[in-house]
């Protein structure tokens, strides 16, 4: 047996995580995927009790997991903390004992969602007892987006877009009145017209660049440095911080970068630029780049792939085009990077490449592309789930706190 779990953000109109969706894929070890759900559902709950504890998925949000009928009417999902769990229920599987267990779980503190809601479908009792309603964008279209707002939305029953792909859907979906939103729009370019570069996101690519040469030039980071207050203020403050325990305070860049050393030199910047270069972006989009990285890194690891080009840095580096609203490529037209990187980034059939795909793949639930992937590379498929939970628990507590307490 392989069990698979993955995450997908819930977002709210400020595009701040309220929840995690907890996706858990289980196959058999023919690899051929479970077919007896209610099988499946036992295994789901175990994992969320023994191997994937619910806070280290979600660090400490909510988590959305969606439930089989047989799972609710057993009243096994009981063992699920309510203050922490929201349950999902599937439309087309409302019946009359489903209803009633669903408002039992509802009394004794469990919000209910309830998934693939059509506007259209006649109303059923299991709509009328939901906390939200999720509406996939994939399949209802139009004026329907809207209609199932003003017809379906109440004070205490929330509408929820999912399968949200851009950001003009997004907009959509703000403007008809959705109260959360998931999907893939975050990590897409807002446009993909010619933006111009401001002198600070030149600068942070720059450092990228410099990150990216297998011997780092001392010199040449402190010269980048330099021309960015905001970095060398956030630089300063680290050195000096509790996390470094340095005796006498550092003021001169120099002293800093030689401090640091060039291992954790190359990790704290990359965080430090990736988050400055956020800007008015979602955090979300950080927390995504740093589990890519960690797991990318791991993977490598495991396929003894050779340490440079650093694997941290293809993950760190996914997410620049939604950063930057340019297209992935132009952005690598313009970015001096090694061309293992870049090759790496285009997804291009070599080992890096295979690397960052096997990851993207995890990521879509394509899960047959994972299993090509990871014999492609000799890494063990049953182990992906941990990297990927270690990845996540890493992500969240880095991000958890002040980045000077945590990058050590």
């Amino acid at each position: 047996m392989k069990l698979f779990v993955v995450r997908q953000p819930i977002f709210n109109r400020w595009k701040r995580v309220v929840g995690y969706e907890l996706i858990f894929h289980a196959v058999e070890a023919d690899d051929k995927p479970l077919v007896d759900r209610e099988q499946a559902g036992k295994w789901l709950i175990d994992a969320q009790l023994h191997l994937f504890k619910t806070i280290r998925l979600t660090g400490g949000k909510l988590a959305f997991v969606p439930l089989p009928r047989p799972l609710i009417l057993q009243d096994l999902v009981s063992t699920l903390p309510p203050s922490q769990t929201v349950l999902e229920v599937d439309s087309e599987e409302s019946t009359d004992d489903l209803v009633s267990a669903c408002f039992r779980l509802k009394v004794t503190g469990y919000p209910i969602a309830v998934k693939g809601f059509l506007p259209w479908s006649p109303v059923r009792p299991l709509v009328a007892i939901a906390n939200i309603l999720k509406v996939d964008f994939s399949k209802v279209t139009g004026s329907e987006r809207a209609r199932a707002v003003a017809v379906y939305a109440t004070p205490t029953r929330k509408m929820l877009a999912e399968k949200v792909e851009t950001a003009e859907e997004f907009a959509e979906a703000e403007r008809f009145g959705y109260d959360y939103f998931q999907g893939n729009f975050l990590y897409q370019p807002e446009t993909l017209s010619a933006k111009v570069l401001t002198s600070h996101q030149f600068t942070y690519l720059r450092v990228m660049q410099l990150l990216s040469e297998p011997n780092m030039d001392f010199d040449r980071v402190e010269q980048v440095i330099k021309t960015d207050p905001s970095l060398s203020f956030k630089l300063l403050r680290y050195v000096n911080s509790a996390a470094i325990g340095v005796r006498h305070r550092v003021s001169s860049l120099r002293q800093a970068l030689v401090l640091l050393g060039e291992r954790l030199l190359r990790r704290w910047l990359l965080i430090a630029v990736t988050t400055l270069l956020l800007e008015n972006k979602p955090h979300e989009l950080l927390v995504t780049a740093l589990v890519r990285g960690h797991m990318c890194e791991q993977i490598a690891a495991v396929a003894k792939l050779p340490p440079d080009p650093d694997p941290f840095l293809v993950g760190l580096l996914s997410v620049l085009d939604a950063l930057l609203d340019q297209p992935m490529n132009e952005i690598l037209e313009e970015l001096p990077l090694n061309q293992e990187l870049k090759d790496a980034l285009m997804q291009y059939p070599m080992p890096l490449g295979w690397v960052y795909s096997l990851v993207l793949a995890y990521e879509r639930m394509d899960w047959q592309t994972v299993s090509k992937l990871a014999n492609l590379l000799g890494v063990p498929e049953n182990e992906l789930a941990i990297y990927y939970e270690r990845s996540v628990r890493w992500a969240d507590h880095l991000f958890s706190r002040e980045a000077p307490v945590l990058l050590r």
